[in-house]
């Protein structure tokens, strides 16, 4: 098997992997090109996503350096992020 090239589909896998709530948010994001929390991405969605949903999938886009938390605030009891979208990965 040595010299043999292994060929592996990449565009195959992506949508196993990439939730598409994720992409709607980036989308999001780059069209209103400023900084955003979960509620606000929600009212963007029309309610189509939960806002527990929203949040959880922001969470993880900043974890992975997509987004940055660039506020947090009270509001109501809770605390508020605010994400900026970044770019980096």
């Amino acid at each position: 098997m040595a010299g043999d090239e292994i060929r592996f589909d990449w565009a195959g896998l992506v949508p196993h992997f990439v939730h598409p709530l994720k992409v709607s948010i980036i989308e999001a994001m780059l069209w209103i090109g400023r900084p955003l929390s979960a509620a606000e991405l929600t009212r963007v969605f029309d309610s189509e996503f939960d806002l527990s949903l929203v949040s959880y999938h922001l969470s993880k886009l900043g974890e992975a350096d997509v987004v940055e938390l660039v506020e947090a605030r009270a509001v109501r009891g809770a605390l508020q992020r605010i994400y900026f979208f970044t770019g980096r990965s």
